[in-house]
Protein backbone atom coordinates (compact mmCIF):
# COMPACT_ATOMS: atom_id res chain seq x y z
CA UNK A 1 0.00 0.00 0.00
CA UNK A 2 1.31 3.44 -0.96
CA UNK A 3 0.87 5.41 2.27
CA UNK A 4 2.61 8.51 0.90
CA UNK A 5 0.24 9.00 -2.07
CA UNK A 6 -2.68 10.65 -0.20
CA UNK A 7 -0.24 12.89 1.71
CA UNK A 8 1.32 14.10 -1.55
CA UNK A 9 -2.04 14.45 -3.33
CA UNK A 10 -3.82 16.43 -0.63
CA UNK A 11 -1.00 18.13 1.31
CA UNK A 12 2.49 18.53 -0.17
CA UNK A 13 1.57 18.87 -3.85
CA UNK A 14 -0.94 21.73 -3.20
CA UNK A 15 1.55 23.44 -0.89
CA UNK A 16 4.38 23.36 -3.43
CA UNK A 17 2.08 24.57 -6.21
CA UNK A 18 0.72 27.45 -4.14
CA UNK A 19 4.26 28.47 -3.23
CA UNK A 20 5.09 28.61 -6.95
CA UNK A 21 2.05 30.78 -7.65
CA UNK A 22 -0.20 28.05 -9.09
CA UNK A 23 -3.78 28.23 -7.83
CA UNK A 24 -5.87 26.34 -10.36
CA UNK A 25 -8.60 24.42 -8.52
CA UNK A 26 -11.28 26.61 -10.14
CA UNK A 27 -9.69 26.11 -13.55
CA UNK A 28 -9.66 22.33 -13.08
CA UNK A 29 -13.33 22.28 -12.10
CA UNK A 30 -14.27 24.30 -15.17
CA UNK A 31 -12.22 22.11 -17.51
CA UNK A 32 -13.67 18.93 -16.03
CA UNK A 33 -17.11 20.26 -16.96
CA UNK A 34 -16.33 21.88 -20.32
CA UNK A 35 -14.77 18.77 -21.88
CA UNK A 36 -18.32 17.37 -22.04
CA UNK A 37 -19.78 20.46 -23.73
CA UNK A 38 -21.14 20.04 -27.22
CA UNK A 39 -18.97 21.08 -30.13
CA UNK A 40 -21.29 24.07 -30.65
CA UNK A 41 -20.98 25.19 -27.02
CA UNK A 42 -17.20 24.91 -27.16
CA UNK A 43 -17.12 26.89 -30.41
CA UNK A 44 -19.12 29.66 -28.71
CA UNK A 45 -16.68 29.64 -25.78
CA UNK A 46 -13.74 29.90 -28.18
CA UNK A 47 -15.34 32.80 -30.05
CA UNK A 48 -15.93 34.71 -26.82
CA UNK A 49 -12.39 34.18 -25.57
CA UNK A 50 -10.96 35.03 -28.98
CA UNK A 51 -12.84 38.35 -28.95
CA UNK A 52 -11.59 39.08 -25.42
CA UNK A 53 -7.99 38.33 -26.44
CA UNK A 54 -8.14 40.51 -29.54
CA UNK A 55 -9.70 43.38 -27.58
CA UNK A 56 -6.92 43.03 -25.00
CA UNK A 57 -4.29 43.10 -27.76
CA UNK A 58 -5.76 46.17 -29.41
CA UNK A 59 -5.88 48.09 -26.14
CA UNK A 60 -2.70 46.87 -24.44
CA UNK A 61 -0.30 45.31 -26.97
CA UNK A 62 1.45 47.65 -29.39
CA UNK A 63 2.85 44.84 -31.56
CA UNK A 64 -0.51 43.25 -32.33
CA UNK A 65 -2.34 46.56 -32.54
CA UNK A 66 0.08 47.65 -35.26
CA UNK A 67 -0.64 44.43 -37.13
CA UNK A 68 -4.39 44.99 -36.92
CA UNK A 69 -4.00 48.59 -38.05
CA UNK A 70 -1.84 47.50 -40.98
CA UNK A 71 -4.52 44.99 -41.98
CA UNK A 72 -7.18 47.67 -41.68
CA UNK A 73 -9.28 45.83 -39.12
CA UNK A 74 -10.44 46.17 -35.52
CA UNK A 75 -11.24 43.32 -33.11
CA UNK A 76 -15.00 43.43 -33.82
CA UNK A 77 -14.28 42.58 -37.46
CA UNK A 78 -13.20 39.12 -36.33
CA UNK A 79 -16.37 37.36 -35.25
CA UNK A 80 -14.83 33.92 -34.96
CA UNK A 81 -11.84 31.74 -35.90
CA UNK A 82 -12.77 31.77 -39.59
CA UNK A 83 -12.08 35.52 -39.73
CA UNK A 84 -8.56 35.23 -38.33
CA UNK A 85 -7.13 34.88 -41.85
CA UNK A 86 -7.45 38.67 -42.13
CA UNK A 87 -4.43 38.91 -39.81
CA UNK A 88 -0.85 37.98 -40.74
CA UNK A 89 0.80 34.82 -39.44
CA UNK A 90 3.07 35.09 -36.41
CA UNK A 91 6.31 33.26 -37.19
CA UNK A 92 9.10 32.15 -34.91
CA UNK A 93 11.34 34.79 -36.45
CA UNK A 94 8.68 37.42 -35.68
CA UNK A 95 8.80 36.39 -32.03
CA UNK A 96 12.61 36.43 -31.91
CA UNK A 97 12.89 39.77 -33.68
CA UNK A 98 10.16 41.47 -31.62
CA UNK A 99 11.55 40.30 -28.28
CA UNK A 100 10.27 42.52 -25.42
CA UNK A 101 8.05 44.43 -27.86
CA UNK A 102 5.67 41.48 -27.71
CA UNK A 103 4.89 42.16 -24.04
CA UNK A 104 1.50 43.68 -23.28
CA UNK A 105 1.34 46.76 -21.08
CA UNK A 106 1.96 45.87 -17.45
CA UNK A 107 3.89 42.68 -18.20
CA UNK A 108 7.60 42.00 -18.30
CA UNK A 109 10.07 39.22 -17.57
CA UNK A 110 9.75 40.14 -13.87
CA UNK A 111 6.07 39.21 -13.46
CA UNK A 112 5.70 36.34 -15.95
CA UNK A 113 6.88 32.76 -16.31
CA UNK A 114 9.62 32.16 -18.87
CA UNK A 115 9.63 29.21 -21.25
CA UNK A 116 12.36 28.42 -23.70
CA UNK A 117 12.63 25.94 -26.51
CA UNK A 118 14.77 25.07 -29.47
CA UNK A 119 11.51 24.76 -31.38
CA UNK A 120 10.90 22.71 -34.49
CA UNK A 121 13.48 24.83 -36.35
CA UNK A 122 16.24 24.20 -33.83
CA UNK A 123 16.63 27.90 -32.97
CA UNK A 124 16.06 29.08 -29.36
CA UNK A 125 12.72 30.77 -28.76
CA UNK A 126 11.79 32.68 -25.60
CA UNK A 127 8.16 33.11 -24.56
CA UNK A 128 6.68 34.61 -21.37
CA UNK A 129 3.35 33.52 -19.90
CA UNK A 130 1.21 35.26 -17.30
CA UNK A 131 0.20 33.44 -14.13
CA UNK A 132 -3.51 33.16 -14.96
CA UNK A 133 -2.72 31.57 -18.31
CA UNK A 134 -0.27 29.16 -16.67
CA UNK A 135 -2.98 28.10 -14.21
CA UNK A 136 -5.26 27.22 -17.13
CA UNK A 137 -2.50 25.38 -18.96
CA UNK A 138 -1.44 23.47 -15.84
CA UNK A 139 -5.04 22.46 -15.20
CA UNK A 140 -5.35 21.30 -18.82
CA UNK A 141 -2.19 19.22 -18.54
CA UNK A 142 -3.47 17.56 -15.39
CA UNK A 143 -6.77 16.83 -17.11
CA UNK A 144 -4.89 15.06 -19.88
CA UNK A 145 -2.77 13.22 -17.29
CA UNK A 146 -5.95 11.96 -15.65
CA UNK A 147 -7.15 10.54 -18.96
CA UNK A 148 -4.03 8.34 -18.90
CA UNK A 149 -4.65 7.30 -15.29
CA UNK A 150 -2.04 9.58 -13.68
CA UNK A 151 -3.17 11.82 -10.84
CA UNK A 152 -1.28 13.93 -8.29
CA UNK A 153 0.56 11.74 -5.82
CA UNK A 154 0.99 8.86 -8.26
CA UNK A 155 4.48 7.68 -9.10
CA UNK A 156 5.86 8.16 -12.62
CA UNK A 157 8.79 6.75 -14.56
CA UNK A 158 10.02 9.36 -17.04
CA UNK A 159 12.29 9.11 -20.09
CA UNK A 160 13.76 12.59 -20.59
CA UNK A 161 17.05 14.22 -21.54
CA UNK A 162 19.65 15.68 -19.16
CA UNK A 163 18.15 14.19 -16.00
CA UNK A 164 21.12 12.18 -14.77
CA UNK A 165 22.70 14.80 -12.54
CA UNK A 166 23.09 15.53 -8.87
CA UNK A 167 20.25 17.34 -7.13
CA UNK A 168 20.32 19.93 -4.39
CA UNK A 169 18.72 18.45 -1.27
CA UNK A 170 15.71 20.79 -1.59
CA UNK A 171 15.16 19.66 -5.17
CA UNK A 172 15.57 16.03 -4.13
CA UNK A 173 13.03 16.49 -1.33
CA UNK A 174 10.54 18.13 -3.66
CA UNK A 175 10.97 15.28 -6.12
CA UNK A 176 9.97 12.86 -3.37
CA UNK A 177 7.10 14.96 -2.00
CA UNK A 178 5.56 16.17 -5.25
CA UNK A 179 6.89 14.75 -8.52
CA UNK A 180 7.50 11.18 -7.25
CA UNK A 181 9.51 10.36 -10.36
CA UNK A 182 12.43 8.23 -11.50
CA UNK A 183 14.25 9.11 -14.72
CA UNK A 184 16.05 7.51 -17.63
CA UNK A 185 18.36 10.07 -19.24
CA UNK A 186 18.02 9.89 -23.05
CA UNK A 187 21.55 11.25 -23.39
CA UNK A 188 22.86 8.13 -21.65
CA UNK A 189 20.93 5.37 -23.35
CA UNK A 190 23.38 2.49 -22.89
CA UNK A 191 22.33 -1.13 -22.42
CA UNK A 192 23.40 -0.92 -18.79
CA UNK A 193 21.31 2.22 -18.19
CA UNK A 194 18.28 0.56 -19.77
CA UNK A 195 18.76 -2.49 -17.56
CA UNK A 196 19.09 -0.33 -14.46
CA UNK A 197 15.98 1.68 -15.31
CA UNK A 198 13.96 -1.48 -15.76
CA UNK A 199 15.15 -2.75 -12.38
CA UNK A 200 14.25 0.58 -10.75
CA UNK A 201 10.79 0.46 -12.28
CA UNK A 202 10.24 -3.01 -10.86
CA UNK A 203 11.09 -1.71 -7.39
CA UNK A 204 9.46 1.73 -7.72
CA UNK A 205 6.19 0.48 -9.29
CA UNK A 206 5.09 3.69 -11.03
CA UNK A 207 1.53 4.39 -12.14
CA UNK A 208 2.55 5.60 -15.61
CA UNK A 209 5.56 5.62 -17.91
CA UNK A 210 6.04 8.82 -19.88
CA UNK A 211 8.63 10.47 -22.10
CA UNK A 212 9.85 11.27 -25.61
CA UNK A 213 7.95 8.96 -27.95
CA UNK A 214 10.89 7.29 -29.70
CA UNK A 215 12.89 7.01 -26.48
CA UNK A 216 10.00 5.21 -24.78
CA UNK A 217 9.85 2.96 -27.84
CA UNK A 218 13.58 2.19 -27.57
CA UNK A 219 13.14 1.25 -23.92
CA UNK A 220 10.12 -0.92 -24.71
CA UNK A 221 12.03 -2.62 -27.52
CA UNK A 222 14.90 -3.36 -25.14
CA UNK A 223 12.48 -4.93 -22.65
CA UNK A 224 10.91 -7.04 -25.39
CA UNK A 225 14.23 -8.23 -26.79
CA UNK A 226 15.42 -9.27 -23.34
CA UNK A 227 12.16 -10.77 -22.13
CA UNK A 228 11.82 -8.25 -19.27
CA UNK A 229 8.45 -7.77 -17.63
CA UNK A 230 7.35 -4.41 -16.30
CA UNK A 231 5.16 -3.69 -13.27
CA UNK A 232 1.46 -2.96 -14.01
CA UNK A 233 0.90 0.51 -15.48
CA UNK A 234 -2.26 2.58 -15.94
CA UNK A 235 -0.91 4.04 -19.16
CA UNK A 236 2.06 5.23 -21.17
CA UNK A 237 2.21 8.94 -22.10
CA UNK A 238 4.37 9.72 -25.13
CA UNK A 239 5.19 13.17 -26.39
CA UNK A 240 7.55 15.25 -28.58
CA UNK A 241 7.01 13.11 -31.69
CA UNK A 242 4.36 11.03 -33.41
CA UNK A 243 4.56 7.29 -32.94
CA UNK A 244 4.33 4.90 -35.85
CA UNK A 245 1.84 2.08 -35.45
CA UNK A 246 4.72 -0.39 -35.11
CA UNK A 247 6.24 1.66 -32.28
CA UNK A 248 2.88 2.03 -30.54
CA UNK A 249 2.23 -1.70 -30.77
CA UNK A 250 5.69 -2.51 -29.41
CA UNK A 251 5.23 -0.17 -26.41
CA UNK A 252 1.80 -1.56 -25.58
CA UNK A 253 2.97 -5.16 -25.87
CA UNK A 254 6.06 -4.54 -23.74
CA UNK A 255 4.27 -2.56 -21.02
CA UNK A 256 0.84 -4.17 -21.04
CA UNK A 257 -0.68 -0.65 -21.03
CA UNK A 258 -2.30 1.61 -23.60
CA UNK A 259 -0.37 4.50 -25.14
CA UNK A 260 -1.68 8.05 -24.71
CA UNK A 261 0.13 10.16 -27.28
CA UNK A 262 0.38 13.89 -26.49
CA UNK A 263 1.10 16.92 -28.62
CA UNK A 264 2.39 20.17 -27.17
CA UNK A 265 5.21 22.68 -27.21
CA UNK A 266 6.95 24.99 -24.77
CA UNK A 267 5.44 28.08 -26.41
CA UNK A 268 1.83 26.97 -25.92
CA UNK A 269 2.06 24.09 -23.42
CA UNK A 270 -0.51 21.33 -23.96
CA UNK A 271 -2.16 21.34 -27.40
CA UNK A 272 -3.83 17.95 -27.81
CA UNK A 273 -3.82 14.50 -26.24
CA UNK A 274 -5.45 11.10 -26.50
CA UNK A 275 -8.24 10.17 -24.13
CA UNK A 276 -9.18 6.69 -23.00
CA UNK A 277 -11.19 6.30 -26.24
CA UNK A 278 -7.95 6.45 -28.31
CA UNK A 279 -9.84 8.05 -31.17
CA UNK A 280 -7.51 10.88 -32.14
CA UNK A 281 -6.02 13.62 -29.98
CA UNK A 282 -8.40 15.98 -28.15
CA UNK A 283 -7.43 19.63 -28.61
CA UNK A 284 -7.33 21.96 -25.61
CA UNK A 285 -10.23 23.80 -27.24
CA UNK A 286 -10.97 25.96 -24.22
CA UNK A 287 -7.56 27.62 -24.52
CA UNK A 288 -6.62 27.41 -28.20
CA UNK A 289 -7.97 28.01 -31.68
CA UNK A 290 -6.45 25.92 -34.47
CA UNK A 291 -6.58 26.93 -38.11
CA UNK A 292 -5.89 24.33 -40.80
CA UNK A 293 -4.01 25.56 -43.85
CA UNK A 294 -4.08 23.10 -46.79
CA UNK A 295 -0.77 21.61 -47.93
CA UNK A 296 0.20 19.91 -51.17
CA UNK A 297 -0.58 16.55 -49.55
CA UNK A 298 -4.29 15.71 -49.58
CA UNK A 299 -5.72 15.61 -46.07
CA UNK A 300 -2.61 17.10 -44.44
CA UNK A 301 -2.88 20.59 -42.95
CA UNK A 302 -0.35 23.05 -41.62
CA UNK A 303 -1.38 24.10 -38.12
CA UNK A 304 -1.74 27.75 -37.14
CA UNK A 305 -2.58 28.24 -33.48
CA UNK A 306 -3.96 31.20 -31.52
CA UNK A 307 -3.52 31.15 -27.74
CA UNK A 308 -6.72 32.37 -26.06
CA UNK A 309 -5.17 32.65 -22.59
CA UNK A 310 -1.72 34.27 -22.50
CA UNK A 311 -2.28 38.02 -22.27
CA UNK A 312 1.32 38.76 -21.28
CA UNK A 313 2.78 37.78 -24.66
CA UNK A 314 -0.13 37.01 -26.98
CA UNK A 315 0.36 34.38 -29.66
CA UNK A 316 -2.07 35.32 -32.43
CA UNK A 317 -1.99 33.07 -35.53
CA UNK A 318 1.23 31.35 -34.49
CA UNK A 319 2.70 29.33 -37.37
CA UNK A 320 3.99 26.46 -35.28
CA UNK A 321 5.39 24.60 -38.30
CA UNK A 322 3.65 21.27 -37.71
CA UNK A 323 1.43 19.28 -40.02
CA UNK A 324 -1.57 17.21 -38.96
CA UNK A 325 -4.69 15.40 -40.11
CA UNK A 326 -8.13 16.24 -38.74
CA UNK A 327 -10.34 13.63 -37.12
CA UNK A 328 -13.92 13.44 -38.34
CA UNK A 329 -17.12 12.57 -36.54
CA UNK A 330 -17.86 12.47 -32.82
CA UNK A 331 -15.51 10.90 -30.30
CA UNK A 332 -16.81 7.68 -28.67
CA UNK A 333 -15.82 9.17 -25.31
CA UNK A 334 -18.63 11.72 -25.62
CA UNK A 335 -16.31 14.72 -25.33
CA UNK A 336 -17.07 17.66 -27.59
CA UNK A 337 -13.45 18.76 -27.85
CA UNK A 338 -12.01 19.12 -31.34
CA UNK A 339 -9.71 16.26 -32.38
CA UNK A 340 -6.62 15.73 -34.49
CA UNK A 341 -6.30 12.33 -36.17
CA UNK A 342 -2.53 12.52 -35.86
CA UNK A 343 0.35 14.99 -35.93
CA UNK A 344 2.97 14.15 -38.52
CA UNK A 345 5.28 17.13 -38.50
CA UNK A 346 8.11 16.41 -36.07
CA UNK A 347 11.04 14.20 -36.95
CA UNK A 348 14.23 13.42 -35.07
CA UNK A 349 16.63 10.53 -35.30
CA UNK A 350 18.75 8.74 -32.80
CA UNK A 351 22.47 8.94 -33.44
CA UNK A 352 24.77 6.13 -32.34
CA UNK A 353 28.03 5.77 -30.53
CA UNK A 354 30.52 3.28 -32.08
CA UNK A 355 29.43 0.63 -29.53
CA UNK A 356 25.81 0.92 -30.68
CA UNK A 357 24.54 3.02 -27.78
CA UNK A 358 21.86 5.41 -29.08
CA UNK A 359 21.94 9.14 -28.33
CA UNK A 360 18.73 11.15 -28.71
CA UNK A 361 19.30 14.02 -31.14
CA UNK A 362 16.73 16.42 -29.66
CA UNK A 363 18.15 16.05 -26.15
CA UNK A 364 21.72 16.59 -27.33
CA UNK A 365 20.97 19.69 -29.36
CA UNK A 366 18.53 21.26 -26.93
CA UNK A 367 20.68 20.54 -23.86
CA UNK A 368 24.08 21.53 -25.22
CA UNK A 369 24.56 22.60 -28.82
CA UNK A 370 22.13 25.49 -29.19
CA UNK A 371 23.51 27.10 -26.01
CA UNK A 372 26.96 27.54 -27.56
CA UNK A 373 27.65 31.17 -28.59
CA UNK A 374 27.85 31.65 -32.34
CA UNK A 375 25.10 29.20 -33.30
CA UNK A 376 21.85 30.45 -34.80
CA UNK A 377 20.68 27.00 -35.86
CA UNK A 378 22.21 23.53 -35.84
CA UNK A 379 21.70 20.02 -37.15
CA UNK A 380 23.69 16.84 -36.54
CA UNK A 381 24.22 14.32 -39.36
CA UNK A 382 25.80 10.90 -38.95
CA UNK A 383 27.07 9.09 -42.07
CA UNK A 384 29.72 7.08 -40.25
CA UNK A 385 29.93 5.62 -36.71
CA UNK A 386 33.13 7.62 -36.10
CA UNK A 387 32.11 10.90 -37.69
CA UNK A 388 29.42 13.44 -36.74
CA UNK A 389 28.84 16.39 -39.02
CA UNK A 390 27.40 19.40 -37.19
CA UNK A 391 25.83 21.81 -39.65
CA UNK A 392 25.68 25.31 -38.23
CA UNK A 393 23.95 28.45 -39.41
CA UNK A 394 26.36 30.88 -37.72
CA UNK A 395 25.87 34.20 -35.99
CA UNK A 396 28.41 37.01 -35.77
CA UNK A 397 29.83 35.38 -32.61
CA UNK A 398 30.90 32.23 -34.49
CA UNK A 399 34.60 31.54 -34.22
CA UNK A 400 37.21 28.94 -33.29
CA UNK A 401 35.77 28.77 -29.76
CA UNK A 402 32.42 27.71 -31.23
CA UNK A 403 33.98 24.80 -33.09
CA UNK A 404 35.99 23.80 -30.03
CA UNK A 405 32.88 23.78 -27.88
CA UNK A 406 31.03 21.61 -30.41
CA UNK A 407 33.94 19.18 -30.62
CA UNK A 408 34.01 18.96 -26.83
CA UNK A 409 30.31 18.09 -26.70
CA UNK A 410 30.65 15.43 -29.41
CA UNK A 411 33.70 13.89 -27.76
CA UNK A 412 31.98 13.89 -24.39
CA UNK A 413 28.80 12.23 -25.68
CA UNK A 414 30.14 9.92 -28.41
CA UNK A 415 33.71 9.22 -27.29
CA UNK A 416 37.15 10.57 -28.10
CA UNK A 417 37.37 8.38 -31.24
CA UNK A 418 34.43 10.15 -32.88
CA UNK A 419 35.35 13.11 -35.06
CA UNK A 420 33.19 16.24 -35.05
CA UNK A 421 33.16 18.04 -38.40
CA UNK A 422 31.64 21.52 -38.20
CA UNK A 423 30.13 22.82 -41.44
CA UNK A 424 28.95 26.40 -41.77
CA UNK A 425 25.87 26.67 -43.99
CA UNK A 426 23.58 29.50 -45.02
CA UNK A 427 20.48 27.48 -44.16
CA UNK A 428 19.49 23.96 -43.19
CA UNK A 429 17.65 21.65 -45.53
CA UNK A 430 14.09 20.75 -44.65
CA UNK A 431 11.97 17.70 -45.35
CA UNK A 432 9.45 17.60 -48.16
CA UNK A 433 6.87 18.83 -45.64
CA UNK A 434 8.96 21.80 -44.63
CA UNK A 435 10.16 20.35 -41.33
CA UNK A 436 13.60 20.72 -39.81
CA UNK A 437 15.22 17.55 -38.45
CA UNK A 438 17.33 18.02 -35.34
CA UNK A 439 19.47 15.03 -36.22
CA UNK A 440 19.80 12.75 -39.23
CA UNK A 441 21.16 9.22 -38.96
CA UNK A 442 22.22 7.57 -42.23
CA UNK A 443 23.86 4.46 -40.76
CA UNK A 444 22.55 1.17 -39.42
CA UNK A 445 22.78 0.80 -35.69
CA UNK A 446 26.19 -0.66 -34.75
CA UNK A 447 25.91 -4.02 -33.02
CA UNK A 448 26.14 -3.69 -29.22
CA UNK A 449 28.33 -6.13 -27.29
Amino acid sequence: MDLLKPIVRYVTDPLYLRRDGYVFRRHSRELEASQWFSAEALAALQARRLNEMLEHCYRHNAFHRARMDAAGIIPSDIRGPADLAQLPLLTKDDIRNAGPQLFSTGYSADNTLHTRTGGSTGVPLHVYVDTEAMNWKYAATRRHNAWAGWRPGDKVAAVWGDTDKGLHWKTWLRSRLQDRAIYLDTLKFSTERLRQFHARMRDFRPTVLMGHAHSVYQFALYCQEHGLRLPPLNGVITTAMTLSELERRCIEEATGARVFNRYGCEELSIIASESEAHSGLHVFSEGLVIEYLPTEVDGEYELVITDLLNQAMPMIRYAIGDVARKAGGACPSGRGLERLARVSGRTADFLYRPDGTPVFGISLLDTYIIHIPGIHQAQMVQNDPYRIEVRVVPTAEFGPQTEQAIQKVVAGEFGADVQAVVSRVARLEQTERGKYRFSVCNISRPRQP
